[in-house]
């Protein structure tokens, strides 16, 4: 059994390991446990869409498109953050929960774009150099993170704001829930 073959079952544990870690971060930047899943829900779409296009395509999970993946998860994840981040602080501010998330939404849209427009343009070079030594693994590398980025920014772009309003009133209830407990005593 060659290197690349054996490599192909480790996927799995190592998305797990990047969830966890990505989740620890974001529940202390935020302070809370409840609000890192507004973030980690966009996460699936985009690794859908570029699981599901290399299918499609016919390419192998090897290494270059687990590389991919892995560098997937943390620029939807950043992408993500940046939405949930400004909602928070729009909430913070005094806004409701809705209008937050709409807000954030409607003025983070041109960062995100362009950051997801770069990633692309940047790993077009990847997937139009077929021929040659490693053609295939920079195809794979190249064809899996731009679908997977073109997906997962238009669905998180839809699921952030969404996940975000249901997780911010969750909190805000169970901060309620508390504070009623803690007049009480």
């Amino acid at each position: 059994m060659s290197r690349e073959q054996s490599s192909q079952g480790s996927l799995g544990p190592v998305l797990l390991l990047c969830i966890v870690f990505i989740y620890l971060i974001l529940a202390a930047l935020y302070e809370s446990i409840v609000i890192p899943f507004a973030v980690l829900l966009a996460v699936p779409v985009g690794l859908a869409g570029s699981f599901g296009v290399s299918m499609l395509v016919g390419l192998d999970n090897n290494i270059y498109l687990q590389t991919g993946v892995i560098m997937l998860i943390g620029l939807l994840a950043k992408t993500s953050i940046l939405i949930t981040e400004y909602a928070a602080e729009k909430h913070k501010a005094g806004l409701s929960i809705d209008d937050a998330a709409t807000q954030a939404s409607g003025e983070r849209l041109r960062p995100i774009m362009m950051t997801a427009g770069t990633m692309v343009i940047g790993l077009l070079p990847l997937v139009l150099s077929v021929g040659g030594v490693g053609g295939m693994g920079n195809f794979s590398l190249g064809v899996g993170t731009i679908i997977g980025m073109i997906v997962g920014t238009i669905g998180l772009l839809f699921i952030t704001p969404v996940t975000f309003t249901t997780f911010q009133k969750i909190q805000d209830k169970s901060k309620k829930i508390e504070d009623e407990d803690e007049d009480e005593e």
